[in-house]
């Protein structure tokens, strides 16, 4: 008989205290262990990829440029941060002055001693909006400042010569004040922006930046630095006005095994909510190309052996007493027998660490391969798991099968490996029993270990995407709709969005399971913006994928596709928790301000609705809706001689209004544009022959200006009252 292994639980392991390094073996034992571990991981080690871009890190004691490197907030502060420390340890070994700063982890100290006077907790992830633009100097900057002020201090007191932050999309404006701040005191002082927001094709760098680094930072940076030390001019091939641009060739990879280990010895290692935690990384770069990742676009894909991985895992155990890794990379299973060496190398060793990564399901690990994973002291895996759809998978390319991701979840539960789960909500070709596949998904694996159900703001379009580069084959408009992108037939907008987002979110709460998962904190949908009432709770159906034939299209408002759409999206949700929990009644609200106060301003809608449902076990239902779309800005009056520049000064539509907005991503040039855009054309007969680089031609520039000035104007405001009954069958 087979039973079940029981997961550790990944966050109880924040709760562990702080530990001193144990001591690290030595003499025979020491000798005979290692020969015994580098022999297990070399049965399944290939060893080092070819091709790969080595970084000179040479050593010299006689440098003089002295550079602080800093983190802002806000990102996860259960860590501290690993790109950060990997700079300082190159940097550290190559003989420059180095200082490290970790300002996100100070301020969220300093937010869970002082008890800021806020009703959020602003490192919760669905409230990660109020760090961006005016939201932060409105919500946030009052008590951020006293953190940053103090160590702008300590930084100016170390007189840098260079300083260089890592840009985030949800960490720009507290890092923006820090430099300004600086530069007002070390007016010479060179800043260096690098990290993921510098690599998105609409980054534009702003004045206080001097250098931007596009790419992998540790060869840059250094040659940089070199540069400065020597006291000659910094070389770059680009520049946007005043900033030089360094970008990292498209086909470059750099070489993992050979960079110096992380370097931590300025961060408060016990102040993390993992104490005993730390960051890695088995790879750069993605072996997937997911049609909606920009992430995977970053980089060319390269694996560090498991050796290299496991020495300086080891180097963490015995030296800052590390026992929790968290591996950060896109994702630590594209090489499976590196993966498998890696955790053969662990349980050979004296080593006793918890761990775990970004993963995608993958029918290749079978229970042997989740025994051994489990064994090694991975306690879960991070999926990427986007949809419980089939063909919603297909359309992400995500080259696998339900049928695959179900036995990862069976096998994980089987050998305690938990499952934490990400979900794009709304993506352009789900339908509403695509919808429900996802939350049938989800019920069907509440007991198999489930950890996380993560979801963030739904689907949105990136211009480094395999979408972002071509809308029309994903049924897309060439405009936005409100900032979001909106679908042909205008069935799937912001609108429908918001519905899909608000109702899994519901639905995830109304999950019941043996053991406790880390669910959206979204508290204030149950406080205000439904209520139900089941007519037993103790119900808890086993359910499958066999509704394929129920009709969706229950109401024909005869207003507009994006009426009917919208008015019908919320019946996903309450034929899943039929089938799931039986018969309940629930009143269930939208309201414009109640969602731009939980989604924040850009992820939601002028949808406002009371809706009353109710359903009893044999599935007789009853509803009562009252509907109210409210479009704004329907008297916005376009110029129609707006001059658009790139274009000799010639007369154009104009493009940007307060609620449409025409898009062409065919003008970015970004290493992970043009990477996007190349598989994006792929096997599509208009882009033969067609450079990648050059991509933008006026005719078809034209041809969706056309459709965006036929649209522009369209107003799809509605209000809409219905009241029906009917039956649905098991």
């Amino acid at each position: 008989m087979t039973t079940t292994k029981k997961n550790k639980d990944w966050y109880s392991l924040s709760s562990t205290e702080f530990q001193t390094p144990p001591p690290r073996p030595e003499g025979t034992y020491l000798e005979d262990r290692s020969m015994l571990t580098m022999r297990v991981m070399e049965k399944y080690s290939k060893g080092p990829q070819k091709g790969l871009t080595t970084v000179n890190v040479d050593f010299n004691p006689d440098r003089q440029t002295r550079i602080v490197l800093g983190m802002c907030p806000e990102w996860d502060p259960g860590f501290p941060p690993y790109n950060i420390a990997k700079l300082a340890g190159v940097v550290k070994t190559a003989g420059y002055h180095c200082k490290a700063f970790d300002m996100n982890v100070l301020a969220y100290n300093d937010y869970k001693k002082n008890k800021w006077d806020i009703p959020f907790n602003p490192w919760d992830g669905p409230r990660d909006w109020h760090w961006i633009g005016e939201q932060y100097w409105k919500d946030l900057h009052k008590f951020v400042k006293p953190v940053l002020d103090l160590e702008i201090e300590k930084m100016v007191a170390f007189a840098p010569d260079v300083i260089g932050f890592s840009l985030y999309y949800c960490n720009k404006e507290p890092t923006d004040y820090m430099i300004k701040e600086i530069k007002k005191q070390l007016p010479n002082v060179t800043c260096v922006i690098g990290g993921p927001n510098t690599h998105y094709s609409y980054f534009k760098p702003d004045p206080w930046y001097d250098i931007v680094v596009n790419g992998e930072g540790e060869q840059p940076l250094l040659t940089l630095l070199n540069q400065i030390d020597a006291k000659i001019k910094v070389e770059s091939e680009e520049t946007f006005k005043n900033t030089k641009i360094i970008r990292q060739d498209e086909k470059e990879r750099v070489n993992l095994n050979n960079l110096p280990f992380p370097d931590y010895s300025d961060f408060p290692m016990g102040s993390y909510k993992f104490p005993n935690g730390a960051l890695c990384a088995i790879s750069r770069g993605c072996i997937a190309k997911c049609t909606f990742c920009e992430e995977t676009h970053y980089y060319k894909y390269r694996q560090r052996t498991a050796v290299s991985v496991f020495e300086e895992v080891e180097h963490m155990y015995y030296t800052h007493g590390t026992n929790v890794f968290y591996f950060t990379d896109s994702l630590v299973n594209g090489n499976l027998n590196e993966l498998r060496a890696f955790a053969e190398g662990i349980i050979s060793s004296d080593m006793e660490i918890s761990w775990t990564g970004y993963a995608r399901c993958d029918g290749r690990m079978d229970d042997d391969f989740y025994r051994i994973l489990a064994k090694s002291g991975c306690v879960a895996l991070n999926y990427g798991t986007e949809s419980g759809s089939q063909e919603v998978l297909d359309a992400m390319d995500k080259k696998v099968t339900i049928e695959e991701m179900e036995a990862n979840f069976r096998s994980g539960h089987l050998h305690g490996v938990g499952a934490m789960t990400n979900w794009i909500v709304g993506y352009p070709n789900e339908t509403p029993r695509m919808f429900e596949d996802s939350m049938t998904f989800l019920w069907r694996h509440r007991n198999n270990s489930l950890v996380v159900i993560s979801s963030g703001s739904g689907f949105s379009v990136g211009v480094d995407t395999i979408v972002g580069q071509n809308f029309d084959k994903f049924n897309l408009q060439p405009f936005y709709y409100y900032d979001h992108w909106i679908t042909k037939d205008f069935t799937r907008s912001i609108a429908h969005q918001i519905v899909r987002l608000k109702t899994f979110s519901i639905f995830s709460d109304q999950i019941v399971s043996k053991e406790h998962i880390a669910k959206p904190t979204r508290h204030n949908l149950a406080a205000r913006h439904y209520t139900i009432e089941y007519l037993d709770d103790t119900i808890q159906n086993e359910v499958d994928f066999n509704y394929k034939d129920f009709n969706y299209n229950i109401i024909s408002t005869g207003i507009s596709n994006f009426a009917d759409a919208l008015v019908n999206d919320v019946w996903p949700l309450w034929h899943a928790l039929w089938r799931m929990r039986g018969g309940f009644k629930m009143n269930l609200k939208f309201n414009y301000e109640w969602e731009r106060e939980e989604w924040g301003e850009r992820n939601a809608a002028p949808v406002n609705a009371d809706l009353f449902f109710e359903i009893d076990h044999d599935g007789n239902w009853s509803a009562d809706f009252d509907w109210s779309y409210d479009q704004t800005h329907i008297d916005f009056e376009w110029t129609e001689d707006w001059i658009d520049t790139q274009m000799q000064n010639t007369p154009r539509y104009q493009p940007v209004g307060p609620v449409y907005q025409l898009m062409d991503f065919t003008r970015d040039a970004s290493s992970a544009a043009v990477r996007a855009r190349k598989l994006a054309w792929k096997g599509d007969a208009r882009f033969k022959d067609r450079d990648a680089w050059d991509a933008w031609k006026f005719d078809e520039y034209l041809a969706s200006e056309r459709i965006f000035a036929e649209n522009r104007d369209r107003d799809f405001s509605f209000k809409f009252k219905w009241k029906n009954n009917g039956q649905w069958l098991n």
